[in-house]
């Protein structure tokens, strides 16, 4: 994609209410070198996607703060992704399996379904606000040796977060 493609997309992002992507750009504007551009927005803007968010198997490093993902959001085996976003909303589910390189989850993470940190090394949880609608997926990660169920569900409720169903290990 051109300089002038991004740089266009980037103002569009800017200037419009609500920073709205539209969908016909969502196979290209999160990937590899586009999304380097995209993590030094504005701070204070929220980036929001209305669909499904597929960057499985990518570059990516970094993403920016306060992104809303409408549907599912696919981050399966990024293995350079070293940090989640701040003020991160997820609909539907999160798959973080293979971010071997995640330590640890963003400071206010909002997942509707399912959050699935397996073969990640995330050893601690979310310091402000955690939510997970369903289950709570950590299989081969430091959490499933460090923490029984019973400690993860009273860390995440002291950040007034919860796991409605179930912790999977």
């Amino acid at each position: 994609m051109k300089k002038e493609a991004i740089d266009s997309i980037l103002m569009f992002m800017l200037e419009k209410e609500g920073r709205m992507i539209p969908e016909k750009w969502l196979d290209f504007i999160f990937k590899d070198d586009l999304i380097q551009k995209l993590y030094n927005h504005p701070e204070g803007v929220q980036y929001s996607v209305t669909d499904d968010l597929d960057l499985g198997i990518t570059n990516v490093t970094r993403l920016p703060d306060k992104l809303y993902v409408g549907g599912y959001f696919n981050l399966f085996h990024c293995k350079q992704l070293t940090k989640l976003p701040d003020d991160l909303y997820v609909e539907r589910t999160l798959t973080l399996v293979g971010c071997n390189q995640l330590t640890e989850l963003s400071d206010e993470l909002y997942v509707g379904r399912d959050l699935d940190l397996d073969r990640t090394n995330i050893s601690e949880l979310s310091k402000k606000y955690l939510f997970v609608g369903r289950h709570l997926i950590i299989k081969d990660t430091p959490l499933a040796k460090k923490y029984t169920d019973e400690e993860i569900r009273r860390i995440v409720a002291s950040t007034g977060g919860e796991i409605r169903k179930q912790i999977i290990r």
